[in-house]
């Protein structure tokens, strides 16, 4: 009996999702334009330990409708009373603002620029954007982003040593740790016998490297020396390689 009764059930629901998914096709208007929406509202964004001065970042916008076979282009308008960060000295903004043919999603593109101005080393920086409808599409859901960003100086690193490296600063960390990853490439087995102990970013380190002291003076903190002998900065006061054996 439950089996003779299962059957009319599955046959019902089955005729019910057909004539649900037919009213909802029907009740789609195709005249309307597709729509565009940012994926996210706020992003943030820290140089870190990234190496370089200027940074390609991209915030992703979606397509709401039927892909097209040519590109489309879409609108942006900067929100000026929102957005800290000036062009030209913060960012870039690539004015190409498309979904591409067969694509779902485009992008508003930016470069954004680390060292031309000190402050962003203290506090974040903002630029807040805004979708625009045009001739091509709607706006829909997420219409607004925040892309927030800064080069707020890291937390000193557990194996950071005064004695060796003098005193810290994210700049000569990168260095240091720039000196480290190029070992990879020109003393492979060393690398490898370093990172096997304490981590290809030194995350096992807790103090220096003891173990490796010759290594790192050798391979490491001699060039960081010899380069800012040779551009002094202020942030920078490596000792004497020499007088650290």
């Amino acid at each position: 009996m439950k089996r003779n009764s299962i059957l009319p059930m599955l046959v019902l629901t089955s005729i019910m999702g057909i004539s649900s998914c037919s009213t909802d096709y029907m009740a789609y208007d195709v005249g309307l334009k597709d729509g565009i929406y940012f994926i996210t509202d706020s992003v943030n964004y820290q140089f870190g330990m990234k190496v370089g001065e200027d940074f390609n970042y991209a915030i992703a916008v979606r397509l709401l409708g039927t892909p097209k076979h040519y590109d489309r282009k879409f609108g942006i308008e900067l929100l000026e009373e929102e957005t800290t960060a000036k062009e030209g000295l913060h960012y870039k903004l690539i004015d190409t603002f498309v979904i591409p043919a067969d694509m779902v999603i485009g992008k508003v593109s930016f470069i954004l620029h680390r060292y031309l101005d000190p402050e962003i080393t203290k506090r974040a920086f903002v630029v807040k954007m805004r979708l625009v409808e045009n001739e091509n599409f709607r706006l829909v859901m997420n219409d607004e982003c925040k892309l927030e960003f800064s080069d707020t100086e890291l937390l000193r690193p557990r194996w950071w040593s005064d004695r060796h490296f003098g005193p810290y600063s994210q700049m000569l960390m990168m260095d240091i740790l720039n000196n480290y990853w190029a070992l990879e490439e020109t003393h492979p087995l060393l690398f490898e016998r370093i990172a096997a102990e304490y981590g290809r970013n030194l995350e096992r380190a807790y103090s220096f490297p003891y173990q490796q002291e010759i290594a790192f003076i050798k391979y490491i903190i001699t060039p960081a020396y010899e380069y800012y002998k040779e551009h002094p900065h202020p942030k920078v006061d490596i000792p004497e390689p020499a007088t650290l054996v």
